[in-house]
């Protein structure tokens, strides 16, 4: 559920990522936008407790809510059977007044709303994308029989066959795996909890990003004339892992070469810091607004600028790229050069993984 989702459906003013907002049908408390400084109403978000009060200093009653993992706080209100705010505010304060039981009514109300939107999301997911299930099952088989071709070429081992091949057969081969790979992320736009699917497995974070930069050779070149660079001072250390990791470079470097300017350099730096690794994936292209650096990790969100600059994707990426680092309990970040004042510049997608 998002901000403007939740303002309309709400009765009461409500407090959203440290921001104060008034609803349709009630504004914000003078008291709580101008009197209050200390606003420990904010320190509230950090609970874990869905529909759990908080009494401020102030003697307001506040209610935090937390819906799809997104926290807001129902503030400034004043229940009827609280003993703790001076009657004297009361009287000047009547319209926030209100029967606590009809405010947890409404949390219900909208928890309800917002399962029957996700319902109805999931299975309108489930139909449209449900036809790439048999693309899906046409370019394995197509990968499958170039598989074939390229075992019938002199050779020894498999590699040594394609490496000696005709840059076509490497061209193709790598083509199909890049698009076989993509394909299968349909299961996760489909189902989310695919992410966490099987156990987890050794992986080598570089090693991955690594085989997922040669897929992508043949098109960064044939796109804009990009190159892509793997940089690394120390040997990079395995990672346990589910086998959805392996979605996430093909995200990031999918998402670097749809927005990168031509002519340009992509680069993937990878440092050791104890038991973590940070992956920096850094390219040129245009910037995200102040207001959406959030919001491009949300599904189905693209920033204006992405829009102007690319009509390839829908959203979806970035929102598969944070839940599968959220399995491996890290965050993904972005970053954009504060010191350039045009509209395209240095643009910095960065997450940690830890290591065995």
């Amino acid at each position: 559920m998002d901000l403007e989702l939740f303002r309309t459906l709400t009765k009461y003013p409500f407090i959203f990522e440290g921001v104060f907002y008034d609803s349709k049908e009630l504004k914000q408390n003078k008291t709580c936008i101008l009197k209050c400084i200390e606003k420990e109403c904010l320190e509230f978000s950090l609970s874990q407790d869905n529909n759990a009060d908080f009494i401020c200093p102030k003697g307001y009653d506040n209610l935090l809510f937390i819906v799809n993992d997104l926290k807001f706080i129902i503030n400034g209100l004043i229940y009827k059977t609280n003993q703790r705010i001076p009657q004297g505010r009361k009287d000047v304060r009547k319209d926030w007044i209100v029967n606590q039981d009809l405010v947890l009514k409404s949390t219900i109300q909208i928890q309800e709303i917002e399962s029957q939107l996700t319902k109805r999301i999931n299975d309108s997911l489930e139909k449209n994308f449900s036809m790439f299930h048999d693309f899906k099952t046409t370019m394995t088989i197509l990968f499958s029989c170039t598989q074939d071709i390229i075992n019938k070429l002199p050779g020894n081992t498999f590699i040594e066959k394609i490496e000696s091949s005709d840059k076509s057969y490497k061209d193709l081969y790598n083509a199909l795996e890049l698009i076989t790979s993509q394909l299968r992320m349909i299961d996760v736009i489909i189902n989310p909890k695919s992410i966490v699917f099987g156990k987890k497995k050794t992986i080598n974070i570089f090693q991955l990003f690594e085989k997922i930069k040669i897929l992508f050779g043949h098109l960064s070149i044939k796109k804009r004339d990009i190159n892509i660079k793997l940089i690394r001072e120390n040997w990079i250390g395995d990672s346990l892992c589910y086998e959805s990791i392996e979605f996430l470079p093909l995200i990031l470097l999918d998402n670097a070469l749809k927005y990168s300017a031509p002519d340009s350099d992509i680069e993937i730096k990878f440092e050791q810091h104890n038991r973590f690794i940070r992956v920096s994936v850094k390219s040129i292209g245009p910037f995200v607004s102040d207001e959406n650096m959030e919001k491009i990790f949300e599904k189905f969100f693209r920033d204006e600028s992405a829009k102007s600059f690319s009509k390839e994707g829908i959203g979806m990426g970035l929102w598969i790229a944070r839940q599968i680092l959220h399995a491996h309990n890290s965050e993904i970040r972005y970053y954009k050069d504060p010191r350039e004042t045009r509209p395209i510049g240095l643009n910095v997608f960065e997450f940690d993984i830890q290591t065995i």
